[in-house]
C-alpha cells in the first residue's frame, strides 16, 4: 500500500502536466464511446471498458471521493490507516484471510492486490488472473467489503499501528523535513498544509476505535464511491455482480460536507528560506496562487489548459537550452501552470542546483520568464510545440487497441477524481487536429504574461545548512527576485539549424548467416562486419517496438583507477551530442518523432536502448549511428552530471539504506570497484577525455549484440539494422576478453558488517540473505524463485503483521548474469535503529527455517499459480522478449530455456525447491548487514521532534 502524500521534492507535486486537449470551438467535450457507465439506485457509480489486453484478465478498482482533507484533528493519517485496516477483516474475509485466499488463486499482495491514499482520494485495486463468473463475483466482494463492510476489529487496529509508524518511518528524510518546515508557512491557512495523508503520530497511536468508526461511516458511503471496471468480458456478465455488491448498501449516518484544501490566493510577495543539515543541493522557485476553476468538461476549457501548456513548454525548451549550451546556473529548471486539487490555479516555476549558486539561480528562472512576458515566443518554437504533441496523440491512436488494461483503468481514475470526461485517443487526436491551427503566438504569449505576472509570487529557497555555505535571509531573497525582474532582457535569438541527423547516408552491411527458431520466431542473424542481430515479430503492441545496441564491455573492464568511467561515457548517448550537432540540435531535429533512446552500463555492456513507434525507427537509428561515429560528450553535461553526483552522494552519505547497501556490496564483491556505488573520489578523477577515449573504443572495438522485438517485420527490421549498424566498423564476434574478469574475490562467509551513520533521521536498515545462482542455472533460478515467492509471503505475515518491526519487506532472487556466482537472495527493510538486528536475525532464522523444512505443498502450489499468472502477461509483452534477447549471446543464454519456462515451474516438488535452497543456504554464502543512526544523531533528532510539537 502506498501513501501519496508527496514525501518527493518539495515542488514535485506542482509538476501536473494536463494531457487532454481541445478544439477551438465551444461545447461539452465527449466522452469514450467504449466506455459504458451507470449509476445503482443508491448513488454508487460504475464505468466498465470490455478490453482483451491481457486477454483472459479484468483490472478492477474503486475510488472513494475522500482523503486526508476530510479529517478533523483527532482524525490526522486515519484516511491512510484505514486503508491498510481494509485487508485486516471485513465482513465476507476475516483477519488473515483475504490475502491467503487470493495467494490461493495466483495473485500478489502489492502487485495484484493494492491501495493507496491521497489528500483527495482513496483507491484499492484489483487485477484478478481471469475473468470467471465466480472469480468476478468474489472479486467485487471483496471491493464491496473495502467500502461498505469493514471490521475495524480493536486487535487488528492496535496490530497495524506499527505497521503505519514505520510507513512514516519509511518517509523520514531531509525532503520531508524540508517539507514539513516550508508548506505551513507557503500554504499558510489551508487544510492542505496541515492534512498530510500519513497523518500525525500520536493519532496513530492512540486513537480510538471510535474515531475510525467516525472517518468510516461519514465517507464510505454510496454517493462516494465509483466501481472502475477493465477486461476481458462483456459487461453483461460483470455488471450484475456490480448491482449485487454494491446495490444494498445505505449509508446510516447523514452526509457532511465535504473538506477542501481551503487554499488561499496570494495577495503579496514573499520569500522563504528552508534548510536541513542533510540537503545537499539547493532548490529555488517562485510560485502564485490564483482562484480556481470548474473541472474541465467543456471544449473552451480544454482549450485554455492546452494554450497554458504550450506556454510553460516553450519557457521550459528554453531553459533545457541555457544547460546544453553551458549557460545555466542550474542544472535543470521547469514551469507549471496547473489546477491544484480544484480549488485553486498554481503557477510556478522551479530551479536545481548549487547551495551557493542560489541567486544566480533565481535570477535566471526569472530572467527567462521575464524575457517571455517581454516578447513572446517564436514562430519556429510554436511549430515545434504544436508537432511534438500531434505526433503524441497520432501515436496514441495507433496504440490504443493494445494499451495495457491497468492503464486505462488508470486514466479512467484520473478523470472520474478530476470529475472530467474521459476521451478516447481518436477523440483527442480529432480535437487537437482541429485546435491547433487555431492557436496563434500572440495567444500563447500573452496567457503565459498574464499568468506570470510579477508582484505576488513567493519566492522559496532550499538549501543544505552546513558550515562554509552561505544562506540568505528573506530579504535577500526578495531583493534577489526584484532585481531580476528589473533588468533589462533582449528577445531570443534563433540561428539556422541542421536538420538532418547525418551528413550522408553510410553504406550498409549485409547479413551473412541467418537462423530461425521457429517454435518462438526468433530470427538470429551476422552481419558482416561481425555484429549479432536477434528479431522477434510481435504486434501484442501495436505500433511499438523496443531495439537494445548492446556494445560489450563498459563497467566489467573498469579498474580501480578508473572506476565509473562508462556512466560519463554514457553522456555521449543520454545528452546525444556529436562533433556536427550540439544536444540541442539533435533535440528539435527529433521533436515530434516518437522514439527515444538512453544508455546506459549493465554489467558487462554499455546498452543503447530505443524505444517508441517503429514509424519512427529509422530515426532512432540514424540518431543511434551518428552517436556511434561521432559522439561527443558535452562539457555542459559532463560539469551537471559531476555536480549532481557529488550532491547524489553527499545526501547518501547521511541515509542508512544506502550505508547497508555499499556494505552489503562491499561484502559480496571483495570490494571490487566494479560493483561498489560510486564515490566522490570516482567522480573527482574524472575526465571528459578519458570518457571520451572510453567510448571511443567500445563504439570502434566492442562486440556488438543488436535486438529488436515488436511490430516490424524481420525484413524490414533488418533492413535499417543492415544500414546503420551494419555500417560500423568490423568487430569480433565474441567477447571472450571478458571471460577473465567475470570472478570475484568475494571472501567465505558469514559475512556481517553494521554501520552507524551520521544522519538526523531516526531510521535503521537490515539486510540479510545468501549469494545464489548463476541466471543459466535455468533449474536452479527457477527453484529460488519459487522460494522467494513462498518467502515473501511468510516475511510479510510475521515480519510486518505479526511483529510489527516494518512497513514493507519480501524475498527476492536476483541470479546473476554478468558475474560468476555472484547471485543474490535476500529481504530487507528500513525499521526502527533499535529493530535492526532483530529484523536480520528474524529473516534468517526464516531462511533457516526453510533450508530445513522447504514449502508445504500449499505454499508451493500458491507460488506455483503466483508464477504462472505472472508468466502468462509477461510472456505475451515485447519487452519480456527484448529482455530475453538482447544479451542472450553475451550472457550465454539459451532459447531453449524460454521453451519450457511456464511447464519447468510447475514440475517442482516441495523437496526439489528446499534441497535447491539448502545448496546455496549455507553459511560460506550468507550475509546480513545493519545500519543505523549514531546515537547523537538520533537524540538531536528527536529534539527538534519535540521541539516542533511543543511549537506547534
Amino acid at each position: 500500500m502506498r501513501t501519496y502524500d508527496r514525501l518527493g521534492k518539495v515542488f514535485a507535486v506542482f509538476a501536473v502536466f494536463v494531457a487532454c486537449v481541445l478544439p477551438a470551438q465551444a461545447g461539452q467535450l465527449p466522452s469514450d464511446p467504449k466506455i459504458v457507465q451507470g449509476e445503482l439506485a443508491n448513488g454508487v457509480k460504475w464505468l466498465y471498458r470490455q478490453h482483451d489486453n491481457p486477454p483472459g484478465k479484468m483490472a478492477l478498482m474503486i475510488h472513494v471521493d475522500t482523503g486526508s482533507l476530510n479529517e478533523t484533528e483527532e482524525q490526522r493519517g486515519l484516511a491512510h490507516f484505514l486503508e491498510h485496516m481494509a485487508f485486516n477483516g471485513t465482513e465476507h474475509f476475516g483477519p488473515g484471510e483475504l490475502i491467503k485466499y487470493f495467494e490461493g488463486i495466483g495473485m500478489e499482495f502489492g502487485a495484484d492486490l493494492n491501495a493507496f491514499t491521497s489528500f483527495d482520494q482513496t483507491v484499492y485495486m484489483l487485477f484478478t488472473p481471469d475473468t470467471k463468473p465466480a472469480q468476478l463475483d468474489k472479486a467485487l466482494t471483496v471491493l464491496s467489503d473495502y467500502a461498505f463492510r469493514m471490521l475495524l476489529l480493536e486487535e487488528e487496529i492496535e496490530k497495524e499501528r506499527g505497521v503505519i509508524l514505520e510507513e512514516s518511518r519509511s518517509g523520514k528524510n531531509a525532503f520531508q523535513r524540508i517539507r514539513d518546515k516550508l508548506w505551513p508557512e507557503l500554504f499558510a491557512g489551508s487544510r492542505f498544509a496541515e492534512r498530510l495523508p500519513i497523518g500525525l503520530e500520536e493519532v496513530i497511536i492512540n486513537a480510538p476505535k471510535a474515531v475510525f468508526e467516525d472517518y468510516y461511516r461519514a465517507w464510505y458511503r454510496p454517493e462516494n464511491v465509483t466501481v472502475l471496471l477493465v477486461g476481458d468480458a462483456r459487461s453483461d456478465e460483470i455488471i450484475p455482480f456490480v448491482e449485487k455488491w454494491f446495490g444494498e448498501y445505505r449509508s446510516p449516518v447523514p452526509a457532511r460536507e465535504p473538506l477542501g484544501a481551503e487554499f488561499t490566493p496570494f495577495t503579496e510577495q514573499r520569500a522563504m528560506v528552508v534548510t536541513d543539515p542533510e540537503m545537499a543541493f539547493c532548490e529555488v522557485g517562485m510560485m502564485n496562487i490564483y482562484p480556481g476553476r470548474p473541472p474541465t468538461t467543456t471544449v473552451s476549457a480544454w482549450r485554455t489548459e492546452l494554450v497554458e501548456y504550450i506556454g510553460t513548454w516553450l519557457v521550459d525548451r528554453r531553459y533545457e537550452n541555457r544547460v546544453n549550451e553551458g549557460l545555466a546556473s542550474f542544472r535543470g529548471a521547469s514551469s507549471s501552470v496547473s489546477d491544484f486539487f480544484d480549488e485553486a490555479l498554481l503557477v510556478s516555476a522551479n530551479a536545481e542546483g548549487e547551495p551557493q549558486d542560489w541567486a544566480k539561480m533565481i535570477e535566471e528562472l526569472v530572467v527567462e520568464v521575464s524575457r517571455a512576458r517581454s516578447f513572446g515566443f517564436t514562430d519556429r518554437e510554436l511549430q515545434l510545440a504544436k508537432k511534438e504533441i500531434l505526433a503524441e496523440a497520432e501515436r496514441a491512436v495507433r496504440t490504443e487497441p493494445t494499451r495495457a488494461a491497468r492503464g486505462f483503468l488508470f486514466g479512467m481514475l484520473s478523470a472520474v477524481n478530476n470529475k472530467e470526461p474521459i476521451l478516447s485517443a481518436q477523440q483527442e487526436l480529432d480535437l487537437l487536429e482541429e485546435l491547433l491551427p487555431s492557436i496563434q503566438i500572440a495567444e500563447v504569449s500573452e496567457t503565459f504574461k498574464k499568468h506570470f505576472r510579477p508582484g505576488t509570487f513567493a519566492y522559496t529557497v532550499e538549501m543544505v545548512e552546513k558550515d562554509g555555505v552561505p544562506v540568505p535571509t528573506r530579504e535577500d531573497v526578495l531583493a534577489c527576485a526584484g532585481a531580476a525582474w528589473a533588468r533589462r532582457v533582449e528577445p531570443i535569438k534563433e540561428d539556422a539549424a541542421p536538420t538532418e541527423l547525418l551528413a550522408s547516408m553510410p553504406t550498409p552491411g549485409k547479413v551473412v548467416e541467418r537462423v530461425v527458431d521457429a517454435d518462438l520466431d526468433v530470427t538470429c542473424a551476422w552481419l558482416d562486419n561481425g555484429v549479432r542481430v536477434h528479431h522477434r515479430f510481435m504486434d501484442y503492441k501495436k505500433d511499438t517496438v523496443f531495439v537494445s545496441v548492446a556494445l560489450a564491455g563498459g563497467e566489467i573492464e573498469e579498474t580501480a583507477a578508473n572506476s565509473k568511467i562508462t556512466d560519463v561515457a554514457s553522456l555521449a548517448i543520454n545528452e546525444a551530442a556529436t562533433n556536427r550537432l550540439t544536444s540541442t540540435n539533435i533535440r528539435d531535429i527529433m521533436t515530434g518523432k516518437n522514439i527515444r533512446i538512453g544508455a546506459r552500463g549493465e554489467g558487462d555492456s554499455l546498452t543503447i536502448q530505443m524505444t517508441g513507434s517503429p514509424i519512427d525507427l529509422e530515426a532512432g537509428l540514424q540518431e543511434a549511428h551518428a552517436l556511434l561515429t561521432d559522439g561527443k560528450i558535452e562539457e555542459s553535461a559532463f560539469k551537471n552530471w559531476k555536480l549532481g553526483m557529488l550532491q547524489q552522494i553527499e545526501m547518501m552519505q547521511t541515509m542508512p539504506m544506502f550505508k547497508a547497501y555499499e556494505a552489503m556490496m562491499s561484502l559480496l564483491t571483495g570490494d571490487d570497484p566494479r560493483l561498489k556505488p560510486i564515490t566522490k573520489e570516482d567522480v573527482e578523477r574524472q575526465s571528459i577525455a578519458a570518457a571520451q577515449a572510453w567510448f571511443d573504443r567500445l563504439c570502434r572495438e566492442a562486440p556488438i549484440e543488436v535486438a529488436v522485438v515488436g511490430d516490424i517485420s524481420v525484413d524490414a527490421a533488418m533492413s535499417l539494422i543492415e544500414k546503420y549498424i551494419g555500417s560500423l566498423p568490423k568487430r569480433s564476434r565474441t567477447a571472450d576478453h571478458l571471460s577473465k574478469l567475470r570472478r570475484l574475490a568475494r571472501p567465505t562467509g558469514p559475512l556481517a558488517r553494521h554501520v552507524e551513520v551520521e544522519t538526523m533521521t531516526p531510521q535503521g536498515m537490515a539486510f540479510a540473505g545468501f549469494v545464489g545462482c548463476n541466471g543459466r542455472d535455468a533449474a536452479d533460478r527457477r527453484a529460488l524463485d519459487l522460494a522467494a515467492n513462498v518467502l515473501d509471503s511468510r516475511l510479510i505475515k510475521t515480519i510486518r503483521e505479526d511483529l510489527g518491526l516494518v512497513y514493507s519487506i519480501g524475498a527476492r532472487n536476483n541470479a546473476s548474469w554478468v558475474f560468476e556466482d555472484a547471485g543474490q537472495f535476500g529481504a530487507g527493510a528500513p525499521c526502527d535503529p533499535a529493530n535492526a538486528e532483530a529484523v536480520a536475525e528474524k529473516v534468517h532464522e526464516m531462511f533457516q527455517a526453510f533450508a530445513d523444512d522447504g514449502p508445504t505443498e500449499e505454499e508451493l502450489q500458491n507460488a506455483k499459480k503466483q508464477i504462472a499468472n505472472n508468466l502468462d502477461t509477461e510472456m505475451k509483452e515485447p519487452n519480456y522478449w527484448w529482455r530475453v534477447l538482447r544479451h542472450i549471446d553475451l550472457h550465454g543464454g539459451n532459447l531453449n530455456d524460454e521453451k519450457v519456462e511456464k511447464e519447468a515451474f510447475s514440475q517442482f516438488t516441495t523437496t526439489q525447491v528446499r534441497d535447491v535452497f539448502r545448496k546455496y543456504y549455507k553459511p560460506a554464502r550468507q550475509f546480513r548487514v545493519t545500519a543505523v543512526p549514531t546515537k547523537a544523531d538520533v537524540a538531536v533528532e528527536e529534539e527538534a521532534g519535540e521541539a516542533a510539537t511543543a511549537g506547534s
